[in-house]
């Protein structure tokens, strides 16, 4: 290399970073030619590829934002030319770039000036910790924060007398840790207009928990209440710089490619500040948008709103082909579509699910002929059942597998016997892993032990080839804080069923047969989410053809301890063969 040559490269801002471009080279020799050279080789990596056909290899060159070689550190050389930039790794494990198939930046980035409870708060810190703040704020017209945990309360939930008796004179909404129910005073469901007359927008879903006589008790289930709070602006206005601060966050973990799961009626004003951020090439990765469904009123015009915000803000990186579904609810507040009913409830309640299952197999013949990608919230057994029977009947109808791809995630209860539908009818199985060791409580109050034991089971659906994927799932300031949306913790904790925040650091989340492999939990985080997101073809592995993309860590991911995985971090990261974090040394 010439003596001219800067020792490293280094990130020094978005817009600033070194470009490293690759061609697919179709002749080795001793000495490349020079439209055969790379412009950058990697040399004494230990790469996982996420390729099945060639798992790991030593070295890569890349030309053109694509790997022209992946394999041995003597080939490599071949090409070599004296522009080419060759860097000896000495080791370190390097990955394919992540794709985080389900979070939501928009949300976290509505969150910022919120009220954020202490975790794990008593509900007479909650209480505490409301009236702190409304005496600190007279200036604020609503209070809206979070984030408490459902089983402070019993099946009757949270109540607005006690949130009258510390604040009365304006709104407050407190929404749980699950973000799937709401704790409102009086005052909040004055204002929005709702009392013992207003009807539920999706009863047994998105509905108020009422009294004897109808009147509602403060507590809010699902989305019942966030269109009216929209419409009077109490749910807080997208904060670019936060928004732009979460995805440089992601960026620096390794995170190459993210699926937005919804924006809860958002969804225009976020893709217009990505828009924004991608024209003036501030935006970090590749962000794959989507339309959201929270309330039956939007499902007729769907597919047109969908095509709008596709006109109006789609680009390069930015993409939105997809609608999402909040198909059922959650275990903890008793909406989750469920086989069996939830314990001691005199209604047989079985949650609910936002249509039913001959609606949804209709819908999917129409995204299918519009050729728009599908993504559900899936968390009962029952809903997961509806929908894979609605995918079913939908290529019985058809004639023919789907034409787009069908994405059911959290699957926090799948039935024994529906395990094998997915690879059978080609829907894919999106999973949150920080979960997986117990982090959001409650599900045990309303499903029972038995159930809850045998929540969050990943393993049957690998081991009969469904394409599983991993995600972060955060929608709040207060999840990004505290780190939940680094991958290695998800990692660790896919990994061990252990939740690190615990104080019991043995306290493993049954079963223990879904403690995921680490190399099952990488192809979740890299090809699998890809696939999820049809982008395999040019991403989510290391192969020639493919773009770019890969992470340098500090760390050997399959050698640290099980405890300590989450404390892996990348020393480079490269899109497309350009360095958008870290450095390179030689």
């Amino acid at each position: 290399m010439p003596t001219s040559r800067p020792k490293f490269i280094k990130m020094t801002g978005t817009g600033r970073s070194f470009l490293v471009s690759i061609l697919i080279a179709t002749l080795v020799s001793a000495c490349a030619k020079e439209q055969d050279a790379a412009d950058l080789i990697l040399i004494n990596g230990n790469f996982f590829t996420a390729n099945q056909s060639a798992t790991n290899a030593n070295a890569v060159a890349i030309r053109d934002g694509k790997f022209v070689f992946v394999g041995n550190n003597s080939d490599a050389s071949s090409f070599a030319d004296p522009a080419t930039q060759t860097y000896d790794l000495a080791g370190a494990t390097v990955i394919p770039g992540i794709v985080d198939s389900h979070t939501h930046p928009g949300l976290i980035s509505r969150t910022t000036d919120e009220l954020v409870l202490p975790a794990y708060a008593s509900k007479a810190e909650v209480l505490d910790a409301v009236a702190e703040y409304a005496a600190a704020n007279p200036e604020a017209e609503f209070i809206v924060g979070g984030y408490w945990q459902t089983s402070l309360f019993d099946e009757r939930g949270p109540h607005k007398s006690e949130l009258d008796a510390v604040v009365s004179d304006r709104p407050v909404i407190l929404v749980d840790t699950s973000g799937h129910a709401q704790w409102v005073n009086s005052k909040m469901l004055e204002t929005l207009g709702f009392d013992k007359d207003t009807p539920d927008p999706v009863p047994g879903l998105s509905f108020l928990y009422r009294e004897p006589n109808g009147e509602p008790t403060g507590w809010v289930k699902e989305f019942a209440i966030r269109w009216q709070m929209r419409e009077r602006g109490m749910r807080g206005i997208p904060n670019p710089e936060t928004l732009k601060k979460v995805l440089d966050y992601m960026s620096s973990m390794g995170v190459v490619t993210l699926f937005d799961g919804g924006n809860s009626g958002a969804g225009e004003d976020i893709y217009e500040i990505l828009a924004e951020m991608e024209a003036n090439d501030e935006l970090p990765l590749r962000y794959e948008g989507t339309y959201h469904i929270i309330l039956p009123k939007q499902i007729p015009n769907a597919i047109d709103s969908l095509r709008s915000l596709q006109s109006r803000f789609g680009g390069k990186r930015l993409h939105i082909n997809t609608i999402k579904i909040h198909y059922d609810g959650t275990h903890e507040v008793g909406t989750s579509g469920v086989i069996e009913p939830f314990i001691d409830t005199s209604d047989e309640n079985r949650g609910g699910l936002i249509m039913d299952t001959p609606e949804l197999t209709d819908f999917i013949m129409k995204l299918d002929k519009e050729d728009i990608d599908l993504h559900m919230h899936v968390v009962g057994d029952r809903a997961a059942r509806s929908a894979l029977d609605a995918v079913e009947v939908a290529r019985e109808v058809l004639k023919r597998p789907l034409k787009i791809q069908v994405t059911l995630c959290h699957l926090e209860l799948i039935a024994d016997v529906d395990f094998s539908r997915f690879s059978e009818l080609d829907v894919v199985a999106n999973f949150t892993p920080q979960w997986h060791g117990g982090w959001i409580d409650g599900a045990q109050h309303t499903l029972g032990q038995e159930r809850f034991d045998l929540m969050y089971r990943a393993q049957p659906l690998i081991d009969n080839g469904t394409t599983v994927t991993f995600s972060s799932d955060i929608v709040s300031t207060f999840e990004w804080n505290t780190e939940r949306g680094n991958p290695y913790l998800g990692m660790q904790v896919g990994h061990t069923r252990i939740e690190p925040e615990f104080e019991d650091p043995e306290r493993v989340r049954l079963p223990l047969s879904e403690q995921l492999s680490r190399e099952d939990l990488l192809q979740g985080y890299t090809i699998n989410g890809a696939r999820q997101l049809n982008l395999d073809v040019d991403t989510g592995s290391i192969q020639v053809g493919k773009w770019a993309d890969l992470v340098v860590l500090n760390k050997n991911l399959f050698e640290v301890k099980s405890n300590e995985i989450r404390y892996v971090k990348p020393t480079a990261v490269l899109m497309e063969g350009e360095l958008v974090h870290g450095q390179l040394e030689r």
